[in-house]
């Protein structure tokens, strides 16, 4: 573990997150330098092009995921109302602040593999009453003390929308049809009458349910043609209980999306589908993460291929929806996952860093460049499990480099993503398409009136100091602000012994000539804001 001492005053002008050049449809101009990423002196250069906005950008591209796996719910989340640990209606009080305090605008539960074994009706009622189950997917016993009524209350402490993924692999139309009236019934049916039984008198309202998950893999190791059939199935009964609610089919590469988009065809256009979702994992199938430079710049390069996913599902998409109603893409798992250690006999937990907050800042301004397409995007997990944002340990909790990313992007949210033209150097690895990757990432957002602008930017570099200068394209700054994410090397992290290790600080900034000018120390995300007239 790296010591954590923090090497860079605030003093240092440096700036913003994580981003990265929007894709190439959606650039304004790029212009990369062939400087290598060893020379003695580097800059970069953002210019963002306000009369050039891509969509706007909402709390939903920023959301979470959360799932009955190690640590996740039980302790993560849930303490139980018996606990020393301080709590809100068993809930455990630390959570409930930090994510209120990043707006996780989404949540997703139960899972994951998991939600093709839930039974919802084995989480409701007296908890004292409850089953137990066997979890045949991340093994232990499941003991349903955090059923539907717990994450929606969950959700209301943190103010996230929820959202349920369904159980397809081992359930029904019915029992699907049943939760969801269940949970969203306004009549005076029985299992209207049952959920106000169970203390919940108005209707829960869930606005997102999930027809599966994985449906290619631990959802039932299906090809397309058979999930679409399910899917029409499902859909078919659940939209006339609830014609209010999106549901989400389940995607995977280019040529499952294809099929199933295909095999979903009536006339020229899929009916019925208002979102399919993806999930993308960073691995390189290492046995160890090391930490070292070579083993950075692969996952950096890795991350990238969330643009080609992007890419191909918006390609296919158009081929088959109806132009009046465009199907979002949810990307709702994502993530760094360390194979060697975040296993299932350990929770999978695994090590969060300043490297994984440079991955995650990589991957939001992919998502952010391109949301005119990706609608929704949640982090695998948000407790204790993969590349979360808290961890807890008895009574001890803390947050992760990578939930420092989460609160500096939360000034993008409500401004409409601007093209950008990015100069950098390049990092010594290529990308999917055999491309250099910058040095920089880079995202861009103004405001809908036009008077304010942010920029995020990281500099990827395992070692460098990059210069970097900001400018919005006929237009002038001013009333800069800025906070910088960084730390001693890749190793940096939180713990309960240090847990501000990793934290963001305060940046002053250089202004002249309409150009705001940072120095970005190796291996920093920066989030900058200002004025636009």
């Amino acid at each position: 573990m790296s010591t954590c001492t923090h090497p860079h005053s605030p003093k240092i002008a440096p700036p913003a997150t994580i981003p990265r050049s929007p894709p190439l449809r959606n650039n304004w101009w790029i212009d990369p330098f062939n400087t290598r990423s060893g020379s003695p002196t580097l800059s970069a250069t953002v210019i963002a092009n306000p009369k050039t906005r891509i969509a706007q950008i909402n709390p939903e591209h920023y959301s979470h995921f959360i799932e009955h796996l190690g640590d996740c719910v039980y302790d993560g989340i849930w303490v139980g109302p018996s606990t020393p640990v301080d709590h809100t209606d068993g809930i455990r009080q630390f959570t409930i602040d930090a994510l209120r305090d990043v707006g996780p605008a989404v949540m997703r539960w139960p899972g994951g593999c998991f939600a093709d074994q839930y039974h919802w009706r084995d989480g409701i009622g007296d908890p004292e009453s409850r089953p137990s189950t066997q979890n045949i997917f991340w093994g232990g016993i499941e003991p349903n003390r955090f059923g539907t009524h717990e994450f929606v209350g969950f959700c209301q402490k943190i103010r996230a929308t929820p959202y349920i993924c369904g159980n397809v692999g081992t359930g029904s139309p019915q029992e699907m049809m049943d939760w969801l009236e269940y949970c969203n019934g306004n009549d005076d049916s029985t299992l209207v009458e049952e959920r106000r039984a169970n203390d919940a008198l108005e209707p829960m309202n869930i606005k997102y349910w999930g027809v599966g998950n994985e449906s290619w893999g631990c959802g039932g190791h299906m090809q397309p043609h058979e999930y679409a059939a399910l899917f029409r199935n499902y859909h078919t009964y659940l939209s006339r209980m609830d014609a209010n609610v999106q549901f989400v089919a389940v995607g995977h590469d280019a040529t499952w999306n294809r099929d199933l988009l295909r095999a979903l065809q009536r006339g020229t256009a899929v009916p019925n589908l208002q979102a399919l979702s993806i999930h993308r994992y960073f691995s390189r199938d290492r046995k160890a993460f090391v930490y070292d430079e070579a083993e950075h710049l692969d996952l950096v390069a890795e991350a990238h291929l969330l643009e080609q996913d992007i890419a191909q599902a918006d390609g296919t998409l158009k081929n088959y929806e109806d132009p009046a109603h465009p199907i979002g893409l949810i990307i709702d798992e994502w993530g760094v996952w360390d194979k060697e250690k975040a296993t299932p006999e350990h929770g999978l937990r695994q090590p969060n860093c300043l490297r994984e907050a440079i991955i995650a800042a990589s991957c939001l301004d992919i998502f952010t460049a391109r949301a005119d397409r990706v609608t929704m995007t949640n982090i695998a997990q948000t407790v204790n499990v993969l590349q979360c944002l808290i961890e807890t340990r008895g009574a001890e909790a803390w947050v992760t480099p990578t939930y420092h990313v989460y609160d500096l992007y939360q000034d993008h949210i409500g401004h409409d993503a601007i093209a950008t033209h990015v100069s950098s150097p390049t990092l010594d690895v290529l990308d999917f398409r055999q491309s250099p990757v910058h040095q920089l990432s880079a995202a861009a957002s103004l405001s809908s009136d036009g008077t304010r602008a942010t920029f995020s930017v990281t500099n990827r570099h395992f070692s460098e100091t990059l210069g970097c200068s900001l400018n919005i394209h006929d237009g002038n700054m001013g009333d800069v602000e800025g906070r910088l994410l960084t730390g001693t090397d890749a190793r940096a992290e939180n713990s309960p012994a240090n847990p501000t290790c990793v934290t963001p600080i305060p940046l002053d900034v250089e202004t002249s000539d309409n150009t705001v000018r940072l120095d970005l120390p190796p291996l920093s995300v920066a989030v900058v804001t200002a004025s636009v007239s």
